[in-house]
């Protein structure tokens, strides 16, 4: 088989993939410093972006081809060197000049540590930013490991910079966690076993104007997305996934996303163009569907 290296998103011709002309601009980010289960999430944004050529660029839902609102794909971020702390770092200042640009940032991880220093610089321009975040994970500890940094504390990191967090398809919680939760106003669980038996009611009146979402792909059930470094039973469904972004979409404005956590496996590369395919439908709901 060919060895692909793509790199723009979807393999556009000219003039869809201009930075100037752009209304969004993908970051590979293939951040792996706290990964605490199995490895591989530094591999993801080659491996999304590789899948995203093979997709049929015109989507049937929408009856338009999303890419021709302009997709710039950003060389592929390099940490050769870099600490955690400077790696993220340096995630958050090419996301501060692509809001310069006017333009919306849309990541791809790399593990969910990354998010963190996104939604500080999308929400120094947007101070009423409301974050969703969908995952298997509360992702609240305080720290993990040893470090505050971790993909397991991103949404701490969120309530720290005192941003309402909306949480959807959580199923797997630390006990310290649970006690954090009950004490933040700011903090609303959609559990997922809740929504397997439909009893989930979505407080969607927490968005604000602007939001930010971010998804892990360990939402998704593994028997659907099994290339995630931490899998959890139960999860969500393509088309769950499919009408909660287009949902968000239609009740507030998204300025800033990310796709986080793939961890490539040999012989499961329809995990990789799930993940492509994915972020092709966050784009077209986001810019096509007015």
């Amino acid at each position: 088989m060919e060895d692909l290296t793509i790199t723009q998103f979807g393999a556009p011709d000219a003039p869809y993939c201009q930075q100037e002309t752009a209304k969004v601009t993908i970051i590979p980010a293939p951040l792996e410093y706290s990964v605490c289960y199995m490895k591989g999430t530094e591999h993801g944004p080659q491996a999304i972006l590789n899948a995203s050529s093979q997709m049929e660029l015109y989507d049937e839902e929408l009856d338009c081809c999303p890419i021709e609102i302009g997709v710039y794909t950003c060389p592929v971020l390099d940490y050769n060197g870099m600490d955690h702390a400077a790696a993220l770092k340096a995630t958050g200042d090419t996301v501060r000049e692509v809001l310069k640009r006017g333009q919306v940032p849309l990541i791809l991880g790399g593990e969910h540590s990354l998010s963190a220093p996104v939604i500080a610089a999308v929400h120094e321009q947007y101070p009423d930013l409301t974050v969703v975040h969908i995952d298997a994970h509360g992702d609240l500890r305080d720290e993990f490991e040893g470090t505050p940094l971790s993909h397991a504390s991103i949404e701490r990191r969120v309530v720290d910079m005192g941003i309402p967090l909306l949480e959807i398809g959580i199923r797997s919680f630390s006990p310290e966690e649970a006690a954090f939760m009950k004490t933040q106003p700011n903090v609303a669980i959609v559990w997922a076993y809740k929504m397997a038996k439909g009893l989930a009611t979505i407080p969607w009146e927490r968005l604000g104007k602007h939001t930010y979402v971010t998804i892990d792909l360990d939402a998704f059930d593994p028997g659907e997305m099994p290339a995630v470094g931490t899998p959890e039973p139960g999860g969500l469904s393509w088309y769950q996934v499919l009408d909660l972004f287009r949902e968000i979409c239609h009740r507030t404005m998204i300025v800033g996303m990310d796709v986080v956590e793939l961890c490539p496996m040999p012989g499961q590369e329809r995990a990789d163009f799930l993940a492509a395919k994915l972020v092709y439908k966050m784009i077209g709901y986001r810019w096509c569907d007015r």
